[in-house]
């Protein structure tokens, strides 16, 4: 099926379709940025189980920043400590977000998404290191046996937009297209820079009080938290540029009102 390159007109003809508020109760519960979630195509806000805080890799991605931010910015880290404050604040291991890729040879790669498999392949490129990556390999055993639940994405990437969500809506990632007088379906990926900020603010307080992290001299509360919003930053364009190199990125913000401007921000 051919991908679709998404213009800034049919950006927002998706957004206007696809866009839901996003609730207290489940703000920081995380989705990866790829846009193979299933949803509905046709009918707007079918699929009130999606988590709206979409970051690479999900709570995936998630510990690799702690561990990058921790590598980068010189302060140092207990694993465990770290893994344990990032369940409480989505409120339980049941609650961990994960994805597998299912292709058409049938074979699914456990924890296997594109970001998470592209830190394995690249972990210079990310900040990471070896011991690091494999405890969050052990965390994702974990957290399945635990009653994580792991969504399994199908079929071929589709995805002709990246788009940055600002405001308190997030949007789901398809929709149907009209393109030669024919509806095709788009996909987007998707990074909500607003919810990841919010969810890095607490998850900073959250690591001080429970003394995962050890910062040094003019280290402080909000250094830690900017340092975790920079990492975020980076991998999401990280990845990007491998999994979306050439497509448009837009930004989409919202107000308290259901409305939302739209800017094309330049090209992956």
């Amino acid at each position: 099926m051919n991908k679709i390159i998404l213009d800034k007109n049919q950006v927002d003809c998706l957004v206007r379709e696809n866009r839901y508020k996003v609730s207290e109760k489940t703000k920081f519960l995380s989705r990866c940025i790829d846009g193979r979630y299933p949803t509905s195509l046709k009918l707007r806000g079918v699929n009130q189980n999606l988590s709206p805080l979409a970051i690479p890799g999900a709570d995936v991605g998630e510990l690799a920043v702690i561990f990058a931010a921790g590598n980068n910015f010189g302060f140092e880290i207990d694993a465990e400590k770290a893994f344990q404050s990032l369940v409480k604040i989505i409120g339980g291991v049941k609650n961990f977000q994960l994805h597998s890729d299912h292709h058409a040879d049938k074979n699914i790669i456990a924890g296997g998404c594109g970001h998470w498999k592209q830190i394995n392949l690249d972990p210079e490129a990310y900040s990471i290191k070896k011991d690091q990556i494999d405890f969050i390999a052990k965390k994702l055993i974990e957290v399945k046996r635990a009653g994580a639940k792991e969504i399994i994405l199908e079929g071929e990437h589709l995805e002709g937009a990246v788009v940055l969500v600002v405001g308190n809506y997030s949007i789901f990632s398809r929709c149907f297209i009209e393109t030669n007088k024919q509806e095709a379906p788009a996909e987007v990926f998707v990074y909500h820079k607003t919810l990841v900020n919010e969810r890095h603010r607490v998850l900073a307080s959250t690591l001080l009080k429970n003394k995962a992290v050890k910062l040094y001299e003019k280290q402080d509360e909000d250094y830690l938290y900017h340092a975790f919003c920079e990492i975020a930053d980076s991998h999401l364009f990280e990845t990007a540029k491998r999994l979306a190199k050439g497509l448009p990125i837009y930004q989409i913000n919202f107000d308290n009102n259901d409305n939302f401007s739209l800017k094309e921000i330049g090209l992956v």
